[in-house]
């Protein structure tokens, strides 16, 4: 095998095991919430061939406005779970999961003396990246934000003009998900460092040089990205959706994905150990640093710190410096047909073990759309369905989309969709299930029926004693109480 080849050999073998690492986080069935309302969202648009612009899945606050900002992204998973189930979702995710990581691997193999560097960045990158990759919208957003990187890093460095497709991108990006802004804060980034001039001297920080023509035409790009953004259903109110959500502290308070990382977990200690030797190696690097990477590096390590749902992008940023600037002297004996002899076999052999570990059991054959265990209240729901109630729900907040996928005939009191219930209904919601002064008046004025809600909730704790509900059904995972004729 010659040099080329088993270059190439070994960037397919990293690339595949990153595919059966996010293969085998499925295995077991679906553990993201919001999963089961997008495709939901999916399902109704191919169905009725409309865009909805006001809430439909809930009795709390139907009819209000909904900003429909994933709906090509939720369009296009439903079309893939129409045509092969839980298979074909799966695909779109991998091949959403490979173009990301052949366009990080385009961006990491550019120095060409640093291959096995670059190569170890998108196997480590990688493998950090997979829990990211979930079936939800923001797979695509990886994949814009990558493309957005290669096409103006070709631009900047390399002078290949390819610029015609990011407001093309935009287009497609604004309709699949909230993160679209990324594109033009980017394209605006590398305007204003092609603008810097050092001072006297050579200095730490060095910069790429512009023509007027390239600049204008990067001014122009940006221009037009921005009109981009106005072509989708929901028009200019899409424009101020991302600052709306930024600037709500509900949402930024109590989401998940917005919340800051819990540096206890062991998963945030590897990201932040990553952050920090991307770092370390900035600061020790022989290399002049372009200023474009140490401010990607910066603003985008910022947002992550303050919010979980842009770690995915720091790691891709993070990696992609680390390989660039990362500066090691091999021995002259530490020849590359060494390490091919000493890696092909090992990359093979954990090659092979992984396929067998990701080999679904004979019963997982006919695998449809199955929750992981111990995430959702699959037995209390079989209850349900065998025991229909009627009236207005109480439900668990993160199991909101699973009842719109598995049970569409009843509407929901709140679902993953936060910004849609921020008005008012969220903060009720959490007034009630954590027995908040006005509790009851609450309950009261949503006139709640029957409650569906983590066994262990304080709230279901509470109405097992009430002389005015009952406990209907109960397991380790959920209960169901009726309220009680008056």
């Amino acid at each position: 095998m010659n040099e080329g080849a088993f270059r190439k050999a070994l960037v397919v073998l990293i690339i595949t095991g990153i595919l059966v690492k996010i293969v085998i986080s499925f295995e077991n069935g679906i553990s993201d919430p919001d999963t089961w309302w997008h495709l939901a969202a999916g399902k109704y648009m191919i169905t009725n061939q409309a865009i909805p612009h006001h809430d439909i899945f809930s009795w709390t606050v139907a009819g209000e406005p909904w900003i429909t900002h994933e709906w090509l992204s939720e369009v296009l998973f439903y079309l893939f779970y129409l045509a092969g189930k839980f298979y074909g979702v799966l695909f779109l995710i991998l091949l959403l999961s490979t173009a990301l990581m052949v366009f990080y691997w385009k961006l990491l193999s550019r120095p060409r003396d640093s291959f096995f560097i670059a190569a170890l960045t998108l196997l480590v990158t990688g493998e950090l990246l997979a829990p990211f990759i979930e079936i939800r919208p923001q797979v695509i957003s990886y994949l814009f934000f990558m493309v957005f990187l290669y096409v103006l890093y070709s631009f900047v460095q390399d002078k290949k003009d390819n610029l015609f497709v990011l407001p093309l991108l935009t287009v497609l990006w604004t309709n699949s998900h909230g993160s679209f802004f990324l594109g033009p804060v980017l394209v605006i980034l590398f305007i204003v460092c092609g603008f810097y001039r050092p001072q006297t001297g050579e200095g730490r920080i060095t910069h790429y040089q512009l023509k007027k023509s390239e600049t204008t035409k990067l001014i122009t790009v940006l221009i037009l990205c921005l009109l981009a953004v106005l072509i989708n259903p929901n028009g200019s109110k899409l424009l101020l959706y991302p600052l709306q959500t930024l600037g709500d502290s509900q949402m930024t308070d109590n989401i998940q994905e917005w919340l800051s990382p819990d540096f206890h977990d062991l998963y945030y200690q590897v990201f932040l150990a990553y952050y920090l030797m991307t770092f370390l190696t900035l600061v020790i690097t022989p290399k002049r640093i372009q200023l474009v990477d140490l401010l990607l590096y910066l603003i985008f390590g910022i947002a992550a710190f303050l919010h979980i749902r842009f770690i995915a992008y720091v790691l891709l940023i993070s990696g992609l410096l680390w390989s660039r600037y990362f500066v090691i002297r091999f021995s002259p004996k530490l020849s590359l047909s060494r390490l091919k002899a000493a890696a092909i076999p090992v990359l093979i052999a954990l090659y092979a073990i992984a396929l067998v570990k990701s080999a679904p059991p004979q019963t997982a054959i006919d695998y449809k759309f199955t929750p992981k265990d111990g995430f959702f209240p699959v037995e209390a729901l079989t209850y349900l369905k065998a025991n229909p109630l009627t009236g207005k729900m109480l439900n668990d907040y993160g199991w909101g989309g699973y009842l719109i996928w598995n049970r569409p005939e009843e509407k929901v009191f709140i679902d993953g969709r936060a910004d849609v219930y921020m008005k008012q209904v969220f903060g009720d919601y959490r007034k009630i299930t954590r027995l908040k002064p006005g509790a009851d008046e609450l309950l009261d004025k949503y006139k709640i029926d029957y409650a569906f809600l983590p066994s262990d909730a304080p709230l279901v704790e509470a109405l097992r004693f009430s002389p005015h509900w009952s406990v209907l059904y109960e397991d380790k995972k959920a209960a169901v109480l009726l309220k009680k004729s008056t």
